[in-house]
């Protein structure tokens, strides 16, 4: 074998079982023989969340100074902007609310003012119609919670509130 081979093999086996040359010379002539056993013990740690567990904080600032902080502080601005979009969506939401509102108060009462001045000149019928097509669009829009449109338009919105 060449020899960065043997570095190779040596330097995993000393990183695995943390021996020196000697004794890995040794195991390995046991091994060979039939007469030992090599034992390997492995652990495992994993956490679930936002932050790490504070061991492995400890961990982080040994290995850099300070990387503890830096975590913790990234964790902190990642929640806070986090309430603020959020609050920024609330907002949003009930100004788009607002506006549909008015924008509806607005609509009926030029309905009535129309269904008003087709009655006062002689379009009964034509007001009547109005007026259904009115309060049916209206209360179908409050019970529903949605205007009536096409399928795609109240999938999506749907998905978006």
């Amino acid at each position: 074998m060449d020899s960065a081979s043997e570095a190779v093999k040596d330097s995993t086996v000393r990183y695995l079982a943390e021996s020196s040359r000697a004794e890995v010379t040794e195991q390995t002539k046991a091994m060979a023989s039939g007469k030992a056993s090599i034992t390997v013990a492995v652990q495992a740690h994993s956490f679930r969340g936002p932050m790490p567990l504070p061991d492995h904080l400890a961990q982080y600032d040994r290995i850099v100074p300070g990387a503890g902080r830096l975590i913790v502080e990234e964790f902190q601005m990642n929640s806070q902007h986090a309430r603020q979009i959020e609050s920024m969506s609330v907002r949003g939401s009930i100004r788009k609310d607002l506006r549909a509102q008015i924008i509806a108060g607005s609509l009926v009462l030029i309905g009535f003012g129309l269904v008003f001045r087709l009655a006062e000149n002689g379009h009964d019928g034509v007001a009547i119609a109005v007026a259904v097509t009115l309060l049916v669009s209206v209360l179908t829009a409050f019970l529903t919670g949605t205007v009536i449109r096409g399928k795609d338009d109240a999938i999506k919105e749907t998905l978006a509130s």
